[in-house]
């Protein structure tokens, strides 16, 4: 392949174990998080008046889909707006992939602006944290984590079809 790798210590067995069912259970959570935030986002943002068949006679039927289609177009507007501010302040948040894996598997050793996937510093100007320098902490790390796991659930929540591969594809 193209990167490269350092050698990593050997986990034990026990520590091997231990570590997967701490992973797992991590990963548990963060799933179950993910699943009631997006839940909980469709409701807020897909809420539908109750309209009584009553009302939906005639006239009155076009005029409460084209309110429908028109809180579609807002909605999904204001969450790409949302999701562009998001992606402004931490650009990591877009596209990040098989560019920052070499970053990551040599423990920030080269700059994601050394790879072929770096961003420019026009791009990055806005950044709280900047994509192109090792993280500087934990704090960093974690941002950028939240920040992701926000826009995903928001990509999901407004119905956008790349969702958790590719948010507002």
């Amino acid at each position: 392949g193209h990167f490269t790798y350092q050698s990593v210590g050997v986990l034990s067995g026990r520590a091997a174990v231990l570590t997967s069912l701490v992973c797992g259970a991590g990963g548990a959570v963060l799933g179950t998080l993910f699943h009631k935030l997006v839940h909980l986002l469709k409701g807020i943002l897909w809420r539908e008046k109750s309209v009584s068949s009553e009302v939906m006679d005639g006239g009155k039927k076009n005029e409460s889909l084209s309110f429908l289609f028109n809180r579609e177009v807002l909605v999904k507007t204001i969450i790409g707006i949302a999701v562009g501010l998001l992606s402004m302040h931490y650009p990591a948040t877009m596209f990040w992939g098989e560019g920052s894996l070499q970053c990551v598997v040599d423990g920030h050793q080269t700059a994601f602006a050394a790879t072929k996937h770096g961003l420019s510093s026009v791009l990055t100007g806005a950044a709280r944290v900047n994509p192109n320098l090792p993280f500087q902490s934990a704090w960093a790390a974690a941002q950028i984590g939240c920040v992701k796991f926000l826009s995903i659930a928001l990509a999901c929540a407004g119905k956008f079809p790349g969702g958790i591969i590719f948010p507002l594809f």
